[in-house]
């Protein structure tokens, strides 16, 4: 159930008299505005234990679990009791000492114990509002909500944890309803008085729906497939520590007495390293799996006005709004193992928001007859990639060098030490064949990528197209460019190379178009610079074939 809030203000407080209706400005509600958010607020009592954060717990009970393992258990558990209640008791006056109002045009947040801090976020500035529901808060029908501002860049600007989920949908729809209302944006069916009836519900259009099994497709084919290398790599160390000894002495009699000499049981031993080996696989797989379906299973995208409403999640439900309007990057990314499926990851940055990535939003997979649609979704005015234009041949050249020059470094550093006499040991002897192997293969990633490198402009959006085994289509919209800039090295410059990068706000940084022609990137430079100086989404252009 709800808590009582902190007192109302005084009568004589604008707006604060049981009948006194609410004006615009000077502490007064806008039209339109849900008023039950004017009075301050506090959390539920639960966020008490539900609203720790478990990395700060994890860090206050650390030193004094470690300090007192010496005194013996006893006097440990005391002084995890001890720590536990001091720790709810300062939680509870927290909790007291928390409250969140909404006026309509700002969120404010006051807080502290000791030291009392007070937040004011304009609803113009809200970049993202986040439900998220953990499984004992979807029991107990609570919800956290998150909302980050275009300004903020390395944590969340407001963690109501917890609230009813009836109350965070209801304060996420009013932030909706203020960011409308400054924008301009109106309600046809909206009265002048602005009461709560008069406003329209607005129309949901389901966008993407990703089903369970692409889910499964995305865990296995993505970023979680390098665990595989290292749960392996890890495996053999440990069956080379454990076994190695014996096996040094089945070589030594297989040696000296021939096959003969080898014992019975080695045989086994190799089936069972195979199976543990399998077995590893399939649990490191199923791993992924499991983590896949819990973070990303029903995972829905739908529009509201111009929004992106995307929710996920089995257990721990994430419901996220993003303006359209915020959007300053879409990438488009396809490993080498998706591409044979036919499927990529579809990346969306946007302006603000925390350096978590698992805060940018991510489409697991999608299929590439589906990427077009889904772009016209999140880039409005945008049909879908737009026909690129291929690179020079001398870039072909430029990216055999840039993937050749790890391996020979490492060649040219293997053979010098193996040469040293000064070496305090020696390395593998095929060391340097396989760094020798290496090169070519470096080589022929080079020509791929070279194959891949393209980009384009139009009147809406810049395009660029880079990568060899993993394939990324980054896509700014020349609205969003605030700055571009123009480099040549020494060896791009022998070779009539130039790389242009559009910047934007957000995470993503910017846009990179590696290794264009020296004309063609003065001339993709100097219109984003016009767009850079009079964001027009309608501006100049260069025009440019399709490769």
């Amino acid at each position: 159930m709800p808590s009582e809030p902190p007192p109302v203000p005084p009568p004589g407080a604008a707006g604060s008299g049981p009948g006194t209706a609410p004006t615009p400005g000077a502490g007064g509600t806008p039209p339109g505005t849900d008023t039950r958010w004017r009075t301050p607020r506090r959390l539920h009592p639960a966020s008490v234990v539900l609203g720790v954060n478990l990395r700060q717990l994890v860090q206050a009970i650390a030193f004094p679990v470690v300090a007192s393992f010496g005194a013996g258990g006893l006097f440990t558990l005391g002084l995890l009791a001890t720590v536990g209640v001091l720790g709810l008791v300062y939680r509870f006056l927290a909790w007291q000492r928390f409250t969140f109002s909404f006026d309509g045009d700002v969120l404010r947040v006051e807080e502290g114990v000791l030291s009392r801090s007070a937040r004011s976020l304009d609803v113009a500035r809200i970049q993202q509002v986040e439900i998220d529901r953990g499984p004992v808060q979807r029991m107990l029908g609570l919800a956290a909500l998150r909302v980050e501002t275009a300004g903020s860049s390395s944590e969340v600007e407001v963690d109501l944890r917890v609230i009813e989920v009836d109350e965070a949908v209801a304060l996420r729809d009013a932030v909706r309803e203020g960011k409308a209302r400054q924008a301009g944006v109106a309600r046809p069916d909206a009265d002048d008085g602005g009461s709560e009836a008069a406003l329209a519900e607005p129309e949901r259009r389901e966008v993407l729906t990703v089903p369970l099994g692409h889910v499964v497709l995305a865990a296995v084919t993505g970023a979680r497939l390098l665990v595989f290398p290292a749960v392996i790599v890890g495996a053999l160390q440990f069956a080379g520590e454990l076994v190695g000894p014996m096996l040094d002495d089945v070589l030594e009699d297989v040696i000296e007495n021939g096959p003969e000499g080898m014992p019975w049981w080695t045989g086994l031993t190799l089936q069972a390293g195979l199976l543990l080996g399998l077995g590893v696989l399939v649990l490191a797989l199923g791993a992924a799996i499991v983590v896949g379906i819990l973070q990303d299973a029903n995972y829905r995208v739908s529009r509201v006005e111009d929004d992106l409403h995307v929710n996920r999640g089995l257990l721990s439900t994430r419901d996220s709004v993003v303006p359209l309007r915020r959007v300053q990057l879409v990438e488009v990314q396809r490993n080498w193992l998706r591409r044979v499926f036919g499927f990529g990851t579809v990346r969306i940055h946007s302006a603000g928001g925390s350096g978590d990535a698992d805060r940018r939003v991510t489409v697991p997979l999608l299929a590439d007859d589906a990427v077009d649609a889904f772009l016209r979704e999140v880039l409005p005015g945008v049909p879908g990639v737009p026909p690129l234009v291929g690179h020079p041949v001398s870039a072909r050249r430029r990216a055999v060098f840039r993937w050749v020059r790890p391996p020979l470094v490492l060649l040219v550093l293997v053979a010098a030490w193996q040469a040293a006499p000064w070496a305090p040991f020696e390395l593998l002897e095929w060391m340097p064949l396989a760094m020798a192997l290496l090169v070519p293969v470096c080589a022929l990633l080079g020509v791929v990528e070279y194959h891949h490198l393209a980009h384009a402009l139009t009147e809406r959006v810049m395009v660029s197209r880079r990568g060899a085994l993993s394939i990324t289509t980054g896509l700014a919209p020349v609205v969003k460019v605030q700055a571009a800039s123009r480099a040549a090295n020494w060896f791009q410059r022998r070779l009539g190379l130039t790389t242009v990068q559009a910047h934007v706000a957000g995470p993503g940084g910017g846009l990179e178009v590696l290794d264009a022609g020296t004309e063609d990137g003065a001339a993709l430079h100097a219109a984003l610079v016009v767009h850079a100086a009079d964001p027009d989404p309608v501006g100049p252009t260069v025009e440019r074939g399709a490769s």
